[in-house]
């Protein structure tokens, strides 16, 4: 599996920016995957119009799964291995993922970009600011990061 690591600090745009770049790539499918306190985990349709918010997504695009983690595994107290491993439980193998990460993980015993090497090969890895506006939609910078990120995707798949 090929991936794209999208570092920043705290309400830096991450999960904005994975739901922009979700909505760009038109996907045929949104599943949430949720995963309850007793170790169950389930997945949840989701209108692809609505798009996604903080958490872990399957999005299927051109027929592949692409495994799409909005909420920071810090921020979601859940190592990425245990995510990973959580899909594979429900019979979905990601051919592609996008996940967000903060860029200094303080929570003890965290350290995705480490944990994801195990699962395939980092294609492209970014670190992301606030864009200082309350337009930042309608800026340069967004729309070349959101353009970029989903051209590397589709280029992937």
């Amino acid at each position: 599996m090929k991936y794209i690591i999208i570092k920043g600090a705290r309400s830096s745009g991450k999960a904005e920016t994975i739901n922009a770049v979700c909505k760009k790539l038109k996907p045929e499918s949104i599943r949430k995957v949720y995963f309850s306190e007793s170790g169950n985990i389930s997945l949840e349709s989701i209108t692809p119009a609505a798009g996604i918010s903080d958490g872990t997504y399957i999005v299927t695009v051109r027929k592949k799964n692409i495994l799409m983690v909005s909420g920071a595994p810090t921020e979601q107290k859940k190592k990425i291995t245990s995510i990973m491993e959580s899909v594979f439980k429900l019979n979905l193998k990601p051919d592609f993922a996008i996940v967000a990460m903060r860029g200094l993980e303080k929570l003890k015993g965290f350290s995705t970009s480490k944990e994801l090497e195990k699962f395939g090969k980092c294609i492209y890895e970014t670190k992301i600011w606030r864009i200082p506006s309350y337009t930042f939609h309608t800026t340069e910078e967004w729309n070349k990061r959101i353009s970029y990120i989903t051209a590397i995707t589709l280029h992937n798949l």
